[in-house]
């Protein structure tokens, strides 16, 4: 029984030397590591190449992430959210933007129009939009009265899934000549048409934004 006593009391005492040995352990790590802290000491940490690989795919995918949650500077939401676009720059709004029909928009000159219109009443689909390009052509034509027509573009795009008619000319007449954009799509069964003018002196500052505004539709 003494004997038992006696391994039971050395028992303790190991315990608690173990007890303070861990404690003045942490004790030391913690001031060691205040001390490389404040004296601006850095260590460098050895990944493997699996965790290199993880943590490159990881930073991509985060910044994947934040391009599609950060709202592209200039783009709209127009006809009840069925549709947004890019505007460019220097535009103004000339009628309500909550307006599910007709939207207009002017440079500070007046000079410079946009106007994008929604007709529920004129159904087409998407399929026949490439119809609507030769159409609108003709119907520039005769516009034109015989004057002469320099032709930029006349093509069909592919845009996110839909398809655009685009007629880029430049007109001539006695007033001056004109730099025109005419768009053609399908928005919700139904005709959308995009019409961009300005002076053909102004087209190099404007040409490229247009080209941008119609690549950045989505519907």
């Amino acid at each position: 029984m003494r004997r038992d006593r006696d391994d039971g009391n050395r028992l303790k005492k190991r315990m608690v030397l173990l007890v303070l040995s861990v404690a003045v352990s942490i004790s030391a790590c913690s001031f060691s590591g205040s001390k490389e802290k404040n004296a601006g000491e850095t260590k460098n940490v050895s990944w493997t190449p699996q965790q290199e690989e993880q943590a490159q795919g990881q930073a991509e995918q985060d910044n994947k992430t934040a391009e599609t949650e950060a709202p592209e500077e200039g783009r709209i939401h127009v006809f009840s959210n069925l549709m947004s676009l890019k505007l460019p720059q220097g535009l103004e709004a000339q009628t309500n933007e909550t307006s599910n029909s007709k939207l207009v928009y002017t440079d500070s000159s007046q000079k410079v129009k946009l106007e994008i219109q929604h007709d529920p009443e004129q159904l087409v689909t998407d399929a026949g939009i490439d119809e609507g390009r030769i159409k609108m052509k003709g119907i520039l034509e005769q516009d034109s009265e015989g004057e002469k027509l320099e032709w930029l573009k006349d093509e069909t795009l592919l845009v996110h899934g839909k398809h655009i008619a685009v007629n880029e000319v430049i007109m001539s007449s006695q007033k001056g000549n004109t730099y025109r954009l005419v768009g053609w799509a399908e928005l919700n069964g139904a005709l959308l048409e995009i019409q961009f003018s300005a002076p053909a002196d102004e087209r190099d500052k404007w040409q490229q934004a247009v080209h941008e505004m119609i690549e950045s539709i989505q519907m």
